[in-house]
């Protein structure tokens, strides 16, 4: 059976919208509550039941004064009942409304975050590699499943509680106010306290939920860092080094906590005091006015009943107000992601029937954006040919990587282009470039799913004929068969249940699956057993044949039948030839083949 991640992926590829045409209106929205406005057309269903439960209720304390007031002094027994009848009703309705309006309500907000999130993740595959590689894993982790969440969490409170109660307080307050304006006038002492507290604590907690936001951050970025590199930490016997970092960034997030949480208790404790001082002094006034005979018990009655309902707006904002700053937070953080400005260049759309394969670097130059003072490549000129196998080789940073990195659009040359068939690269759908590339890496990822799963990630609609033909080309049919169950058997996370070879053939037939015009090996069959290898390189004979295919070797062995090989030596091309000629040249690709062979690895010609 296929694994839930998987699935649900491809399911999303069938019926999600494309997420350039969700709701931009609402996520261009540069505060929250802007966001909630854009959003108006999602939300209304559920926010007008919402409010309708609040109005079922609101004539409720005016029941009260009629029964007191009225239906008690005539000792009308009948009277009661239907008011109580009424009440009863009221309550009815106001029960239908708010089951059905919270459902239309978390319904609307679920698809919202759906489509919140999947415009994170799109946003992410246009971002640049010179920004994605300064940011941790868990730092965007975090936006995308976290801040989502305290989203989601903060709108549905103030669309299911904090705008019907402002409702439900709004129309109590009209009501009392009707029965006695002089009393109700009283509690508008309540907005004066409102700007008190805004003016005093509003800027504290939007700095303390600042330092909060940013704290978990770095807290989520480095536990994600160290629980994925568990293997290394273990291996090397640092755990001590590890939790003590851990511990500091803990502790750091659990400071920040104490400050957030002291100011809120500061602004709340506040508030409380405020209000209660506010229905004390409503409460002795009316007595005082019932005493002497200005207003009735019933209206009295009304009041008791009606005011905390008034004051409940207030309180709810209190107990949100944290939330509320949390979500703003939240929101900025998912802004700062989606408004990034570091972006991949190209822009262009030209695509054809199929590629030849032909690749032109054109005196290009380049400088990774986080060292830009320092050239990986220098004016490196190259021509392939349609169908030509060319190797890469040299010492570690010599910029192999570099070139099939620029190759795939990962980044643009700083000087100098390439071409693709003849044409700029800047003239190409990027995106539809790469689906005519195949890549097999050193370490090949596998997703959590089946074997069939993620042979189909490099082509979803892949019959299992094909699967399976792909899978014997590979050399991996025969592992496969002694699987538990087959195709369908599940290979954990990154494939963690298959050795590194099984992972790599795997690789190869996802590869043939997709037929590319253009194949890249990143040393492919590094750090192999001799069988794993013997039997990898089989398969990427199969699959090299008719393609142009760029090897970046570490075992030289693996490219003696390139057509050329070009060596890289500190960015610059030093030789090219094929490996028979280059030996017989005693330069620098016949210093590094003696290394290997005496077992001195890697040296610097």
């Amino acid at each position: 059976m296929a694994s839930a991640p998987l699935d649900a992926r491809r399911a999303s590829t069938r019926v999600r919208t494309d997420p350039r045409s969700m709701n931009r209106e609402a996520l261009a929205a540069r505060t929250i509550t802007g966001y909630l406005w854009g959003s108006r057309s999602s939300l209304w269903r559920g926010l007008g039941l919402a409010l309708l439960r609040s109005l079922a209720v609101a004539p409720c304390p005016w029941l009260f004064q009629r029964m007191i007031d009225v239906a008690v002094p005539a000792r009308d027994s009948i009277a009661i009942l239907e008011l109580g009848g009424v009440f009863l009703l009221l309550l009815a309705v106001h029960y239908i409304f708010s089951v059905w309006g919270a459902n239309e309500i978390a319904k609307a907000m679920a698809q919202m975050m759906v489509e919140m999130r999947s415009r994170i993740f799109f946003k992410l595959q246009f971002l640049s590699f010179g920004y994605l590689d300064q940011q941790k894993t868990g730092r965007l982790l975090s936006k995308y499943a976290f801040d989502t969440q305290k989203v989601e969490a903060l709108l549905y409170n103030i669309l299911n509680q904090f705008l019907p109660n402002i409702l439900y307080g709004g129309s109590i307050f009209v009501i009392l106010a009707v029965l006695n304006w002089r009393l109700a006038l009283v509690l508008a002492l309540i907005l004066p306290a409102y700007g008190i507290a805004k003016y005093h604590f509003f800027a504290r907690i939007k700095l303390s939920n600042n330092e909060a936001r940013l704290a978990q951050e770095k807290l989520t970025g480095t536990a994600s860092e160290y629980i994925s590199a568990l293997r290394l930490v273990r291996s090397f016997g640092e755990e001590r080094q590890a939790e003590a970092d851990l511990d500091r960034t803990s502790s750091a997030f659990a400071r920040s906590r104490v400050h957030q949480s002291y100011v809120n208790a500061v602004f709340g404790t506040f508030w409380y005091v405020s209000t209660q001082v506010i229905a004390l002094v409503v409460m002795a006034g009316g007595a005082l006015l019932a005493i002497r005979g200005t207003i009735s018990l019933g209206t009295l009655f009304a009041f008791v009943a009606g005011l905390p309902v008034v004051l409940g707006p207030i309180q709810a904002f209190v107990g949100l107000s944290e939330q509320y700053f949390v979500g703003r937070e939240s929101y900025q953080s998912i802004k700062e992601l989606v408004d990034s400005a570091y972006v991949e260049s190209w822009h262009g759309r030209r695509r054809t029937d199929r590629l030849r394969g032909e690749i032109v670097f054109d005196r290009v130059s380049f400088a990774y954006p986080s060292a830009p003072d320092r050239r990986v490549l220098h004016d490196i000129s190259l021509q392939l040919r349609p169908g030509e196998h060319i190797a890469f080789v040299g010492p570690s940073g010599s910029g192999k990587s570099t070139l099939a990195n620029l190759l795939l659009g990962l980044y643009a040359p700083g000087e100098g282009r390439i071409l693709i068939d003849g044409v700029p690269q800047a003239e190409w759908d990027m995106r539809w470039i790469r689906r005519q590339l195949a890549v097999v890496l050193q370490d090949s990822l596998l997703l959590s799913g089946s074997i069939s799963d993620n042979l189909r990630f490099a082509r979803a609609d892949a019959t299992e004929d094909e699967l399976r033909a792909a899978a014997r080309q590979a050399n991996a049919e025969e592992f496969i068969a002694r699987l538990p169950e087959g195709y369908a058997t599940l290979v954990g996370e990154r494939g963690a249940t298959l050795s590194g070879g099984q992972r790599q053939r795997l690789a190869i037939a996802r590869a043939i699956l997709r037929n590319p015009p253009v194949l890249i090996l990143d040393e492919a069959t590094s750090a192999l057993d001799y069988e794993s290898e013997r039997l990898i390189q089989e398969a990427l004979d199969r699959l090299s044949a008719g393609r142009t295919v760029i090897t970046i070797a570490h075992r030289l062995s693996t490219i003696r039948n390139a057509s050329r090989i070009i060596v890289l030596n500190e960015g610059r091309i030093v030789e090219e030839g094929d490996f028979v000629s280059l030996i017989a040249r005693g330069g620098s690709f016949a210093r590094l083949v003696a290394a290997q062979n005496t077992g001195d690895g890697f040296l610097r010609p």
